[in-house]
C-alpha cells in the first residue's frame, strides 16, 4: 500500500468541512455511513452494473480506483472538528482543451443534512475546480423533487440553466434532470 492510500492529505480546508482524497483506512467509516443513508440516497443514485455494491466495500473501492485521475476526483467530505466522514464529493467528466469543463456529483449522509455542510463542500470544491484544477466551468444534474441538492447548489453559487430530459437512470426509470452550473466569472463575482 502507497503513502497517499495510508495518509490522508486534505485538499481544501473550510471553516467547517475538509475535502480530501479518500483513503484506505477510511473504508469502514465510509461503508458504515453509505450503509446508514441508504435509504437517504439511493433515490437519487445512478445505479451501477449488476453484482455492483453501491452500498458496501464496491463503492468503497470504486471511491479509491477513481479518487485522481485526469478526469476525475473524488474527495470524501469531512467534519474539522472531529474528522469524521460527513459526504463525499465528485468531479467527473473533466474535459479540457476549450472546454474546461467538469460536472458534480454528491451525497451527504443521512445524519448530516440540513447542517450546510455539502453547501461549503460545494464551495471547497469550487474552490479546487477554479484553482488547481484551471476549469472554466462546473456543472451539477440534480433531480428536480430533490430539493436540499437544488438549494445546496444555488447557495453555492450554481445557476439553473434548464432540464434535461430523460437524463440518467436512476432505479430503471429514465429521469429529468435540472442542468446547473457556474463559471469561472460567475464563481468571482460569489467569491468577491
Amino acid at each position: 500500500m502507497s503513502e497517499s492510500e495510508q495518509q490522508p492529505r486534505v485538499l481544501e480546508l473550510g471553516e467547517r468541512v475538509s475535502l480530501r482524497f479518500p483513503v484506505e483506512s477510511d473504508r469502514a467509516e465510509f461503508v458504515a455511513l453509505r450503509r446508514a443513508s441508504r435509504a437517504h440516497v439511493e433515490r437519487w443514485d445512478p445505479l451501477p452494473a449488476d453484482g455492483f455494491d453501491p452500498f458496501g466495500d464496491d463503492a468503497f473501492d470504486r471511491e479509491m480506483e477513481c479518487r485522481q485521475s485526469d478526469d476525475q476526483e473524488r474527495w470524501l467530505v469531512t467534519r474539522r472538528t472531529d474528522g469524521a466522514i460527513v459526504g463525499r464529493l465528485a468531479l467527473t467528466a473533466i474535459e479540457r482543451g476549450p472546454f474546461q469543463n467538469g460536472r458534480f456529483g454528491y451525497w451527504i449522509g443521512a445524519g448530516f443534512t440540513g447542517s450546510g455542510y455539502m453547501t461549503e463542500a460545494l464551495r471547497l470544491g469550487l474552490r479546487r475546480c477554479f484553482g488547481a484544477l484551471g476549469l472554466h466551468r462546473v456543472e451539477a444534474n440534480i433531480v428536480p423533487l430533490n430539493e436540499p441538492s437544488r438549494r445546496a447548489a444555488a447557495k453555492a453559487g450554481f445557476r439553473n440553466e434548464g432540464l434535461s430530459v430523460s437524463y440518467l437512470e436512476i432505479r430503471g426509470t429514465w429521469q429529468d434532470h435540472e442542468r446547473w452550473a457556474i463559471t469561472r466569472e460567475m464563481w468571482a463575482d460569489v467569491v468577491g
